[in-house]
């Protein structure tokens, strides 16, 4: 950790002050112990006075500070790079900015949208018109002039849920009625009448839904579909109705098998019921089923098939229009983009130049430093190995000086690559060039985006009215 921190001091830093640099010293001397080592050295009468080699423990210290000059300059070419970088960034983004860029971004991205979509777009316009046709088929065939009629999808729930209340209602209310002739009470009388009422209910919600609407049809046998579709539903209410009333005198009477025995009694005797209530239940299920059979009429337009063929001409015009939306707004976002851009131009251009000169600046910066870590590297090399030479000489009994105390050891050479501003000053000249054609050509550049955005609508609008 020493090694550490006395490397980020010496190398993460552009000067260095001279109390800082003994600091750093003082870290490696005790690093490598060189006082001590060099006090033991000296007992044993080492290094020789004819030495000519450093000892191993001075060139550690060499190879030590080679290693931190290597790492110095690998983080110096990083920083280049990260710079050169950087300078690429701003280069895409200059070239982002020219109006011929802007403009054909633009319609590249445009274009994009309307293969993509506008395809789509094409298949929903060509069903929408074909639904349309067949609509005004439909109402030339069947003399039709109005608009149809039929309730919204919450009118729509509502009439379903009347549906639902009718066969509850009818059902707690007659289960009285049937409970009264029931060994199971009103449970099972509530059994017996839920299943009538659903039959009488239903039955006649579906005839007035599908078949009474025959009525109002232009073509001959659909009028007869309809009148016969009126007199059975009259029949199938009257049927109901009367069948209910026996099966509740049958219940009375504690018959084995109810419904055998009302069947049976209805073909010799149909209206041979002999209890009011009885009546009272047929009145009853009669005006449910009327009930029913309006709310099946009214669920709908009144002429057969007209409300399905309007939904359907109406389903797909909705989705043409919702893709047509989309896409539309799409575009404006994009246009709104491109705009952003134009207006932003000056603003930005004159950012790119700033953030330019001051990598410049740290270009320079960078360099001096670097130079600097070298320059740094040389002082710690001779005032560490003078502080054991010195020592040495001190601790000496002999009063012998080694002749090689007199010569450094080289540090390994480290080339420092030389770093040019000339892609900077060049893109800052192109920039402030621009800058001055921005002011001229502003109001072009806007014309050419709305001129585009306007052909890619008129292109959607084609589709939309013709």
């Amino acid at each position: 950790m020493r090694v550490v921190d006395w490397f980020k001091r010496l190398f993460l830093r552009s000067t260095a002050q001279a109390e800082n640099l003994s600091i750093e010293i003082d870290s490696i001397v005790e690093q490598f112990e060189l006082v001590k080592e060099a006090k033991r050295l000296a007992k044993m009468g080492l290094p020789a006075f004819h030495e000519k080699k450093p000892t191993s423990l001075e060139l550690n210290v060499v190879e030590h500070i080679n290693q931190l000059r290597e790492q110095a300059q690998r983080d110096y070419l990083r920083r280049t790079e990260d710079i050169q970088a950087r300078v690429l960034s701003y280069e895409l983004k200059h070239q982002s900015l020219q109006s011929d860029v802007l403009n054909a971004e633009f319609e590249r991205q445009a274009r994009k949208i309307m293969d993509e979509q506008g395809a789509w777009l094409k298949k929903l316009a060509y069903s929408a018109m074909t639904r349309f046709k067949e609509l005004e088929a439909f109402k030339k065939k069947n003399g039709l002039e109005r608009e149809a009629n039929y309730p919204s999808t919450s009118g729509l729930v509502l009439r379903y849920s009347v549906l639902v209340f009718l066969v509850v209602v009818e059902g707690i209310l007659n289960a009285n009625f049937f409970a009264e002739g029931l060994s199971s009470g009103l449970i099972g009388g509530f059994v017996y009448a839920a299943l009538l009422a659903a039959i009488n209910v239903l039955g006649c919600f579906f005839l007035g839904k599908y078949a009474l609407p025959w009525i109002v049809s232009k073509p001959a046998a659909g009028k007869v579909f309809g009148y016969v579709s009126l007199a059975f539903t009259a029949c199938f209410m009257l049927m109901v109705a009367m069948s209910i009333g026996h099966i509740r005198e049958q219940l009375m009477a504690a018959s084995a098998n109810p419904t055998r025995d009302a069947w049976e009694l209805m073909q010799m005797h149909f209206w041979g019921l002999s209890d009011l209530v009885s009546w009272f239940l047929v009145a009853m299920s009669m005006g449910f089923g009327i009930a029913s059979v309006f709310d099946g009429l009214t669920i709908d337009d009144m002429y057969p098939g007209y409300g399905a063929v309007v939904r359907r001409c109406n389903s797909t015009r909705d989705e043409f229009e919702a893709e047509f939306e989309d896409i539309r707004e799409e575009l404006e976002e994009l246009k709104q983009e491109k705009l952003d851009l134009i207006n932003h131009g000056f603003k930005t251009l004159h950012e790119l130049i700033a953030s330019l000169r001051k990598m410049v600046l740290e270009k320079e910066a960078l360099q001096r430093e670097f130079t600097d870590k070298l320059t740094q590297s040389e002082v710690v090399l001779y005032a560490v190995l003078r502080k054991f030479r010195m020592e040495n000489e001190i601790a000496r009994d002999d009063g012998l000086r080694p002749g090689y105390f007199d010569h450094l050891p080289a540090l390994d050479p480290v080339s420092v690559p030389r770093i040019t501003s000339d892609t900077e000053q060049a893109l800052i000249a192109k920039l402030e060039q621009d800058i001055r054609v921005y002011e001229n050509t502003v109001s072009d550049q806007r014309e050419k985006v709305y001129n585009l955005y306007e052909q890619c609508i008129s292109r959607l609008n084609h589709l939309k009215y013709h």
